[in-house]
């Protein structure tokens, strides 16, 4: 299915504005905003429903041609080509006051995102991509690292779940992993920037809102996806994102790499 790019474009673009439309109200209830928890015990505050909501207007009203899923309110309108929400990534982190939340959304079309945004609202900067085009912050374009060798490769963990096995079996194909107090847009970013060389998520409870932005910009920043579950859109959910070193030895290791997972 093709769309036009102006569309695209245009779409991001209004994502990107009614995102940054929100920084001073997100900002004020940073570290100070109650909660209340979801069927699935995670999380949620009057903010994450609110950005969700005028967003889902804004995007129905000029662009009615795409569908919209968002994290809270579901699904609406064309399920073939839809924006895809995470109103505010990383929750918990938000409602204590740790600068690693973000709001995150990707355009999908039949099931692989083509544009993506993630807006770090505490430090004001727009993560973005288009399929073919680049990863940038704000006006820079950025890059994975490419030239960080084995020994020295930081990997970040989406799960504590049977970590300690996952830590041995990183470090022996010459990657450190780490499990740190994160999200998972802040992951993605730091590996797109070069800052950290991979992304694991293996036995973990991320959906589709958690990963497709961050997996077009990390594509579109010169890294790739290693899938460990036979997928190959946006629906996977036992994969390594990472530079090309990291995905090669993620080659190499995958005997060992399957033996943690549990399908």
């Amino acid at each position: 299915m093709t769309i036009n790019r102006q569309k695209i474009v245009e779409s991001q673009q209004l994502v990107i504005d009614v995102f940054k439309g929100f920084r001073s109200e997100l900002i004020n209830a940073y570290g100070s905003i109650d909660h209340t928890r979801k069927a699935d015990m995670t999380q949620v505050t009057e903010l994450d429903v609110k950005v969700e909501q005028v967003l889902k207007e804004k995007l129905t009203e000029l662009f009615p041609e795409f569908g919209y899923q968002g994290e809270e309110t579901g699904k609406s309108g064309n399920d073939q080509q839809f924006w895809l929400v995470d109103p505010i990534d990383g929750t918990s982190s938000f409602i204590r006051g740790i600068p690693v939340c973000t709001n995150m959304a990707a355009l999908i079309v039949d099931n692989q995102p083509v544009a993506a945004v993630i807006y770090d609202f505490i430090r004001d900067i727009v993560y973005t991509a288009v399929k073919g085009e680049g990863a940038y912050k704000d006006a820079q374009k950025i890059h994975v690292a490419y030239d960080r060798k084995p020994g020295n490769l930081s990997i970040y963990s989406l799960s504590g779940h049977r970590f300690d096995d996952l830590r041995v079996v990183m470090f022996n194909a010459g990657m450190k992993c780490f499990y740190p107090v994160g999200a998972a847009g802040h992951a993605y970013v730091m590996l797109a920037e070069g800052k950290i060389d991979g992304v694991v998520a293996f036995n973990t409870k991320t959906s589709a809102h958690d990963n497709a932005p961050g997996m077009l910009l990390v594509t579109e920043a010169g890294g790739s996806i290693k899938s460990f579950d036979g997928r190959d859109d946006i629906y996977m959910h036992e994969f390594i994102a990472g530079s090309p070193v990291v995905i090669e030895l993620a080659r190499q290791h995958q005997d060992a790499v399957r033996t943690l997972i549990d399908l």
